[in-house]
């Protein structure tokens, strides 16, 4: 029973039992119902409404027990299906002197007995509560036979329903203790599963903002002309230093949040104007506005991968030049990189190549987004991110480890 806690898993078992042995023992009222009315229309001179009022006091206390579910309950039910089960057997052995049909209306009354289940919290105890219906349920109807001066019956289908419920109360008990020694394991695996899930996806966002910000500052150190280091490629070190040695990005919010009005924007702005103060002419097309409508780690993710993008264009393109275009369609909110540079084939791009793949790709595919790139030898490059708005919010309520494994 995996997703049950262990130490519930017995009672769980025998609760459900117990309310299938419950639906039982009404169908079988109803059954000895149905075969004494039927065996009235065949032989109208047998009067059948005496035993058939014995029936009703004992469904209502199976309602009664089905509500409460306790000892009390139970012992009451007992003590009514008794008297029920004598009055019964009086208005049969009086009226159907047929020896089966008698045998099986007799059966029937006594099988709600066998399936008190008693209050159901121990398998065992279902079967010492069923054990203690049948012998009243026998005992009651001996009494009301012999009172009538007829020959005690049988009543096979009693006991075969009592065989029945105790060989199904050990198997479900044993079943039980094997999932109790089972379950933890599984348990235990799946929790390993999802911390390593949180692992993993923390290491390839560690790895993406390394890439982001060291290695592209050490690539513009190496390219920067001879003298002291620029002022704004100083203060962007600085403050990417100070992101990595810091925990939030660590630590995402437990719910995904939206960013504060205005900030999606003015952290676009910024991150395109840090890009063209590194030599790089950004022409801005479209609406960045549909960047606010993104949660707080889908905007930040989207803003990464599109400064990735950018960078990419500085080192790799062979042109000063790129449009960042912003689209909005009402579902999702599209960006697209395009330059005119040298192009590439994607294919042939070595594995550890992390530009693309770690910081694009694999980036927006956390946030429940989808990456499309079209380029070409000599023909330039353009990169179509895509990221659904509430996205991440499903993915959160879908699969909670899995997207704090994500590290967004």
């Amino acid at each position: 029973m995996l997703g049950i806690p262990t130490h519930l898993a017995p009672r769980v078992n025998a609760w459900s039992t117990v309310r299938a042995f419950h639906a039982a023992a009404v169908g079988s009222l109803a059954a000895a119902a149905v075969t004494l009315l039927l065996y009235h229309l065949a032989d109208p001179g047998v009067r059948v409404g005496g035993a058939v009022l014995a029936l009703l006091p004992m469904l209502a206390m199976i309602a009664v027990h089905a509500q409460f579910s306790t000892w009390r309950s139970a012992v009451a039910f007992l003590i009514v299906g008794g008297i029920c089960s004598w009055w019964f057997a009086v208005s049969v052995q009086r009226e159907v002197p047929v020896e089966w049909v008698g045998s099986y209306l007799l059966s029937l009354a006594i099988i709600p007995l066998v399936l008190v289940g008693g209050a159901g919290a121990v398998a065992g105890r279902v079967a010492l509560w069923s054990v203690a219906g049948f012998l009243i349920g026998r005992a009651a109807t001996f009494i009301g036979i012999v009172q009538e001066g007829g020959t005690p019956r049988l009543l096979v289908l009693a006991w075969v329903t009592l065989g029945f419920v105790v060989a199904l109360v050990l198997f479900t008990s044993r079943s039980t203790g094997r999932s109790e020694r089972v379950q933890p394991e599984l348990l235990r695996s799946a929790r390993e599963e999802h911390v390593s899930a949180y692992r993993a996806g923390v290491e390839a966002e560690a790895a993406a903002i390394l890439h982001d910000t060291v290695l592209n500052h050490l690539g513009a150190i190496a390219l920067a002309p001879d003298g002291p280091m620029d002022e704004h490629l100083a203060r962007t070190v600085e403050a990417d230093v100070a992101m990595l040695t810091g925990k939030e990005w660590l630590a995402p919010d437990a719910q995904p949040v939206r960013p504060e009005p205005g900030a999606a924007v003015r952290a676009f702005e910024a991150m395109v104007d840090e890009h063209r103060a590194l030599g790089l002419d950004v022409t801005v097309t479209g609406d960045p506005g549909a960047l606010t409508r993104l949660d707080q780690r889908a905007m930040t993710a989207v803003l990464r991968a599109v400064g990735q993008c950018l960078a990419n264009v500085r080192k790799h393109a062979g042109t000063d030049a790129a449009e960042v275009s912003v689209f909005d369609d009402g579902r999702a909110c599209t960006v697209m990189v395009v330059d005119d540079g040298r192009g590439f084939d994607e294919a042939s791009t070595s594995p550890d190549r992390m530009g693309l793949r770690g910081s694009v790709r694999e980036r927006i595919g956390r946030v429940g987004g989808d990456v499309q790139v079209w380029s070409s030898p000599g023909s330039g490059t353009s990169v179509m991110m895509s990221v659904p708005y509430g996205s991440l919010t499903a993915a959160v309520s879908a699969t909670p480890d899995d997207e704090q494994g994500a590290g967004r």
